[in-house]
């Protein structure tokens, strides 16, 4: 019996972390119709099964990724935080707003080479920073952001470059080079280098939480947390299926989150959208994706993130990408990992961590020139 609660403890935490794992960083989701019919029970295992074999199949068809993001986010503050918003950042002592939105536009160049373990990407911003007043879209002020960040990851270290210093109308780049987070070892390893199959990705992946879900099953006979039970539902409409799943989470001893996912056979059932609500209805989070099927892999054409905070669930967070000019499984030249594309000018300084050494780019033999302490 002992081992058997342990058991119970470690499937609803796996679960319940899924869930979170979701909703840290349109229109109603699941408001898609009636005809949606519950599945016999009998069913349930093998449609999990279906689901999560081919969204493995196809994230692990992806052996190098190139492409471009064209991202757009925007954060809401409230009370407090837009008043401090509107004093340090607008500059303004008059009252401020209720809500002020902070939005920016910018552009990621990538390329994963996934085989060799090697990313690099290059993000900039595509348009002026903006704040803005939502309710009336006055426009608040306009910041011109210049330089970009370039960052290059290889299975033995990472280079951050970014800009260090502006000096008249030039802007100065420091490439900081140190060790690799351990991704096996980390659970917030997925900013340290830019890993573009994120975006196929729901959070926890789906073939690590549908077996566990399935394991539980096999063990109670039933899924449920919190009084609240999983529910597999069907449609079909001639030769379209769909599945929506919704999930409950303990987040938190009387918390649940219920997680509802969208499946359709359009998409080769990798996941169209995903809902995060509270236990009274209100939105959490809220996330849709639109494929491109390039090779006869699936990949993001679009994707949608909302946020939602509060005791009124109001809308904090909105991110919308649009993908273009993807390739792959196609060759990436090695030096695309390499020193030479971190677009660094004559004189910019490079800082070797691992080494505990400081070089200068020299721009004419595109080397580094060590810088001597003494």
């Amino acid at each position: 019996m002992k081992e058997k609660k342990i058991v119970n403890k470690f499937y609803l935490f796996i679960v319940a972390l899924s869930v979170l794992l979701n909703i840290t960083a349109n229109e109603a989701l699941c408001d898609i119709g009636n005809n949606f019919q519950p599945v016999s029970s009998g069913r349930v295992s093998s449609i999990l099964n279906m689901i999560s074999g081919k969204t493995y199949a196809n994230y692990e068809s992806v052996k190098s990724w190139q492409g471009e993001i064209d991202a757009t986010v925007s954060v809401i503050y409230f009370g407090n935080d837009a008043e401090k918003v509107y004093k340090e950042k607008i500059n303004s002592e008059e009252k401020a707003p209720q809500k002020i939105k902070k939005q920016r536009e910018s552009t990621v160049e990538f390329a994963a080479d996934i085989e060799n373990g090697s990313f690099y990407a290059n993000k900039y911003h595509r348009k002026p920073l903006k704040y803005v007043e939502p309710n009336s879209g006055e426009l608040l002020k306009s910041i011109l952001v210049d330089g970009y960040n370039i960052s290059i990851g290889t299975p033995d270290y990472k280079i951050i470059s970014d800009v260090s210093a502006k000096k008249g109308d030039s802007l100065e780049y420091t490439a900081i080079k140190g060790e690799r987070a351990s991704l096996e070892n980390c659970t917030s390893c997925k900013d340290d280098i830019f890993d573009p199959r994120n975006f196929l990705l729901t959070g926890q992946p789906i073939w690590k939480t549908f077996p566990l879900v399935i394991q539980f099953i096999e063990i109670h006979g039933s899924f449920s947390v919190d009084g609240r039970s999983l529910r597999v539902e069907e449609r079909k409409d001639g030769g379209l299926t769909e599945y929506r799943i919704e999930i409950p989470g303990l987040v938190s001893p009387g918390e649940c989150l219920l997680e509802t996912m969208l499946f359709s056979s359009d998409n080769n059932f990798n996941v169209s959208s995903i809902e995060v609500r509270r236990a009274d209805g209100k939105p959490f989070q809220k996330k849709t994706w639109e494929y491109i099927v390039i090779d006869g892999i699936y990949l993001p054409q679009k994707t949608t993130t909302e946020n939602y905070d509060g005791e009124n669930a109001e809308l904090v967070y909105q991110r919308e990408c649009m993908f273009s000019n993807q390739k792959v499984n196609q060759t990436i030249p090695p030096e695309t990992f390499d020193i030479s594309n971190l677009q660094l000018k004559d004189g910019d300084l490079f800082v070797d961590k691992i080494e505990n050494k400081k070089f200068k780019y020299n721009l004419s033999t595109k080397s580094l020139d060590e810088i001597s302490d003494k």
